[in-house]
């Protein structure tokens, strides 16, 4: 069939019929090219959701679902339901005496090479201290706890063990605690009347086993340990006040001579600006400044 007859098209160039109409071809690009459009726009689409979701879940829902360690419940103490009486424990940091009163305090004995040095130095000056004590301390050296009573000072409990009090369980804390009272009171005759949880970590299982022995909670307000112990002194002579509670050791690892000649300097200036070193609860017991 010759050009010009039939029906008269002509094919253009690409292939399409002058009239512009597409070919077959042509129209299944076309459409190809729409769905893929289609299902990036959906793509993207969903893909800006789930970045949006994940990006509020991150803000506000991970920290609410993050596991916990504990329930909410962990470590709450024990009650005295089925007691009548008072039950309580003061936690002390410091007092507020009307006196020049001050307390000096020693953790971690008795010690028999140590403790006898600060008993010494405290004979020197006619200072007394407060010794919370190990019971198991107590047991192994009964002659060192005597001699701290028979020179007047205070025993008190620091324990049966050092053990962590925050991470016992109720009952073992308690055991710990009755055991370390038995002991002082078999081998001194002293009923202590205070309790230094070691590093002075207590929470309310801590205080529970306090107040079943009477006992008040007593931490400090000042320092002296045996490193930098000389400028230490000068900071605490330098912020002393009526109703501190210095906190030294006489047991376990801390303590060291140059140790107990700084601690013997504290005791010497602050007695000599009018000071009067006395056991803890004597101080507690004293009448406050208004």
């Amino acid at each position: 069939m010759g050009a010009g007859t039939g029906n008269n098209l002509v094919m253009t160039r690409a292939g399409s019929p002058e009239t512009g109409a597409p070919a077959p071809q042509d129209e299944r690009t076309a459409r190809d090219g729409q769905g893929v459009s289609r299902r990036r726009v959906l793509t993207s689409t969903l893909t800006a959701a789930a970045l949006a979701a994940a990006s509020t879940y991150t803000a506000s829902d991970a920290v609410a679902r993050r596991p916990r360690k504990h329930s909410p419940t962990y470590r709450v103490s024990p009650r005295p339901e089925l007691q009548t009486t008072r039950r309580d424990s003061r936690v002390v940091w410091r007092g507020h005496p009307a006196e020049r009163l001050a307390c000096l305090t020693f953790d971690d004995g008795p010690d028999p090479r140590w403790t006898p040095m600060v008993l010494d130095l405290l004979a020197r000056h006619d200072a007394r201290a407060t010794f919370f004590a190990l019971g198991s301390h107590v047991v192994a050296h009964p002659d060192v706890a005597r001699a701290t009573v028979a020179a007047g000072h205070e025993i008190a409990s620091h324990g049966w063990d050092h053990k962590d009090m925050t991470i016992l369980e109720p009952e073992p804390l308690l055991d710990d605690v009755r055991r370390t009272h038995e002991a002082i009171v078999e081998h001194t005759g002293a009923t202590p009347r205070l309790v230094r949880p070691p590093w002075g970590r207590i929470d309310s299982p801590g205080l529970w086993a306090a107040s079943e022995h009477g006992y008040d909670v007593a931490l400090w307000s000042h320092h002296l340990p045996t490193d930098g112990a000389a400028a230490k002194v000068d900071r605490d002579i330098e912020t002393a006040s009526p109703g501190m509670i210095v906190l030294c050791h006489d047991g376990r690892g801390t303590p060291a001579e140059p140790l107990f000649v700084e601690v013997e300097r504290l005791v010497a200036t602050l007695t000599a600006d009018g000071y009067r070193f006395v056991p803890v609860s004597e101080m507690l017991a004293a009448p406050e400044a208004h």
